[in-house]
């Protein structure tokens, strides 16, 4: 944590990260909770998987903190190391083991598990692989309006931008306090064009609600609406 605090070297980071990451970490894990493995080549791979667990928990912890940065992820192992080495019992009963192992014997129901993971993690690849290929851009029109500028008293300004897979064609009406003052029709619009438009307004004692609205000549249907306040005099 000090090396990561005082520096910002990524060699240092993977050398002092890396270790503590995918073995440290869990080893420590697996003495707190005293669990005792028959050979070292059980205990590296109980180790890295205890680490895995030790890393996702930290990922949802420093994310819920708002603390996933390096300096984050260096005190999430020191703390985790910590408590699991003030946890450990110190009979030393889960110590690793000081002799290689035999050849490692599968059982037939550990195969079936490893087969079943392989197959579930290149199905969820798969999967992911094909809905990116697939996927598709949602289409949209933005429309907005702006109520009368201080420089620039009595103009709304209203706008158009369209990110449709092709032009469209649009009516457009806007109102004040409910009267049209202003009706345009046959709007076109190409994709990734934008159309902008001042509209006079009276400027009155009194505040007043501007409204436009945005139809589809297709099905004269409302298809966005926008309102805006302008202010009196």
């Amino acid at each position: 944590m000090a090396a990561v605090a005082a520096s910002d070297s990524m060699l240092l980071r993977v050398i002092l990260g890396v270790p503590m990451a995918l073995l440290i970490s869990g080893h420590v894990v697996l003495r707190a909770i005293g669990v005792r493995t028959a050979s070292l080549t059980e205990h590296l791979v109980c180790s890295i998987g205890a680490s895995f667990a030790v890393t996702i928990a930290g990922g949802f912890v420093l994310d819920a903190m708002g603390l996933l940065v390096p300096l984050g992820w260096a005190f999430w192992y020191l703390a985790a190391t910590i408590a699991a080495m003030l946890l450990a019992p110190s009979d030393g009963n889960a110590s690793i083991p000081r002799a290689w192992p035999s050849p490692l014997r599968m059982q037939r129901w550990q195969g079936a598990a490893v087969a079943l993971a392989m197959l579930v993690t290149t199905g969820a690849y798969a999967l992911a692989i094909h809905d990116q290929a697939v996927e598709r851009q949602f289409n949209y029109t933005d429309f907005w309006m702006l109520p009368p500028a201080k420089g620039d008293p009595g103009q709304l300004v209203i706008g158009v931008r369209s990110a449709e897979a092709q032009a469209q064609q649009y009516d457009l009406e806007v109102t004040l306090e409910g009267k049209p003052i202003a009706v345009i029709r046959s709007l076109t619009i190409a994709p990734g064009d934008t159309w902008v438009r001042k509209v006079p307004v009276p400027i009155l004692a009194v505040q007043q609600k501007a409204e436009a609205r945005l139809y589809r000549p297709a099905d004269d249907k409302l298809y966005r609406r926008v309102s805006a306040l302008v202010p009196g005099s």
